[in-house]
């Protein structure tokens, strides 16, 4: 099953995920009307349900409400810069479900006020 790549945004993070293209192709169709529920399970099998839900007004694109979504953020401490991987998966129970990973970003680069001090040293 292919997966989707998405690196996080700091609006990611700090209110709700903005679901791109490629995610959407394979979840229920969005119902303007109501969110739809979506059973996600990370990496270490903890289970989330996230809302998919389509905003209205200026800013229409599907997004991941963000009570569930932040729950997520915050247990896995995810940053702006950090990827997310995300895809179906058969469960016989469930019909399908999702995976989610989260791959943190180590490599940021320093503050500028780090730098200065080091080559002071």
């Amino acid at each position: 099953m292919e997966r989707c790549k998405k690196k996080l945004t700091a609006s990611d993070v700090k209110q709700r995920l903005s679901v791109n293209k490629e995610m959407l192709a394979f979840m229920p169709p969005i119902d303007p009307d109501h969110d739809i529920p979506i059973r996600v399970l990370d990496d270490w099998d903890k289970s989330y349900v996230f809302y998919l839900s389509c905003r209205q007004g200026k800013y229409k694109n599907p997004v991941f409400q963000s009570k569930h979504w932040r729950a997520f953020v915050k247990k896995r401490g995810a940053k702006a810069g950090d990827v997310i991987y995300f895809w179906p998966q058969e469960n016989t129970f469930y019909q399908t479900q999702y995976r989610i990973k989260l791959l943190k970003s180590f490599l940021s680069p320093k503050p500028s006020s780090q730098v200065v001090q080091e080559e002071e040293k």
